[in-house]
């Protein structure tokens, strides 16, 4: 069977359908909530845990820095972060004026600990913003999450905190923007209507990204969304259907398609973007994707320049770091201004030597420079 000749125009034209719908939302947005506006307060939160969750300080000073004068209400979640931690992070926080530090700490631990190990997926504090709305104050509505450690914010992020949620119980950015929309229902009923495999193994990755979205707080409580729900659907995944999945395939697993679609501008995956989609003005950028994690990946100018030289020599388009991880010469930008944000902050100190010794130990592996 021959497909039509206009089959793969109509399937360009369905998948970019949405951003066409996000883009004039996000004008008309940026009209009505950016520019020359009033101060504002901005809800806010992450979820940390592990050892480098005092690299959060340079998440927390782009954000700082992007809003100057907002009143930025900041609510850190947790599992069991140590008090030097926590007093690091409060100290840093101290420091910046428009901006005020609110801990959460989230116990229970053995349930996301569970989450952790049926998913494949280390760190069980990724999964707290799913039960948020059980643990903020009543009278706040709606927050936007932020990853901790991979993100920078570099724009004005009002717009996107009062995009209207359309029902939807969350705004945010598609996992997969190549691939058409997916419309669906939660993943146990889409089985039992006999989906295909390959369908829950995309939805248990992740109809959304959630790097960055904004969570409709209201409609979460009402819906009495708890954390037995999602274990319930974690066991699912787990057995009989042996599904790997994080924060965001639990989400989408759990809820379906419950989201209406941002701007890609609030979670700039850079890596993945193509030609076209590089003048986007970024108002959010996400080290997502197969590349390292900023913390990690630090380059002299003069090892930029070698790497510069070194893609260029051998017709490359990318530098393999490892067999998972690459970089390409318009990456190398985002990781200088992850770095220089990071040089104004307390943790730069520690972080910044070990980057340096992997880095170099890469480029050695790899034979640039010599």
């Amino acid at each position: 069977m021959s497909l039509s000749p206009f089959s793969s125009l109509a399937k360009r034209v369905y998948r970019r359908i949405p951003r066409g719908w996000s883009a004039c939302l996000d004008l008309y947005q940026t009209r009505r909530h950016g520019g020359a506006r009033l101060p504002a307060r901005l809800d806010v939160m992450t979820s940390v845990g592990g050892h480098d969750a005092d690299v959060l300080q340079v998440m927390l000073l782009s954000l700082s820095d992007s809003h100057p004068e907002d009143r930025i209400e900041f609510w850190l979640f947790h599992l069991h972060l140590d008090s030097r931690t926590l007093a690091t992070l409060s100290a840093f926080c101290d420091g910046l004026k428009n901006l005020t530090l609110n801990i959460v700490h989230i116990t229970g631990t053995q349930d996301f600990a569970l989450l952790s190990k049926l998913g494949g997926r280390p760190f069980g504090a990724r999964f707290l913003w799913l039960v948020a709305h059980d643990y903020l104050p009543a009278e706040v509505t709606r927050i936007i999450y932020l990853d901790p450690l991979d993100t920078l914010v570099m724009g004005d992020l009002l717009p996107f905190l009062n995009q209207p949620f359309l029902g939807g119980s969350l705004v945010a950015c598609r996992e997969f923007p190549g691939l058409p929309p997916m419309i669906q229902g939660p993943a146990r009923l889409a089985r039992g209507r006999a989906a295909s495999p390959d369908r829950i193994l995309r939805i248990s990755r992740g109809i959304i990204n959630s790097g960055s979205i904004v969570l409709n707080l209201d409609r979460l409580r009402r819906k009495g969304i708890t954390i037995a729900a999602y274990l319930d659907v974690a066991q699912w995944a787990h057995d009989p259907m042996g599904l790997p999945f994080g924060d965001q395939g639990l989400f989408s697993l759990t809820h379906g398609s419950d989201y209406v679609q941002a701007h890609d501008r609030y979670n700039f995956r850079f890596h993945d973007v193509s030609r076209h989609d590089r003048r986007m003005r970024a108002a959010v950028i996400h080290f997502a994707g197969r590349i390292p994690k900023p913390y990690h990946w630090r380059l002299t100018p003069d090892q930029e320049q070698q790497v510069l030289t070194h893609l260029a020599r051998k017709g490359m388009t990318a530098l393999p770091l490892n067999p998972h991880q690459s970089v390409t010469a318009y990456d190398l930008g985002f990781y200088r201004l992850w770095w220089g944000i990071c040089a104004r902050t307390p943790v730069y100190d520690r972080i910044a030597p070990l980057a340096a010794d992997y880095t170099a130990g890469v480029l050695a592996e790899q034979q640039v420079g010599a």
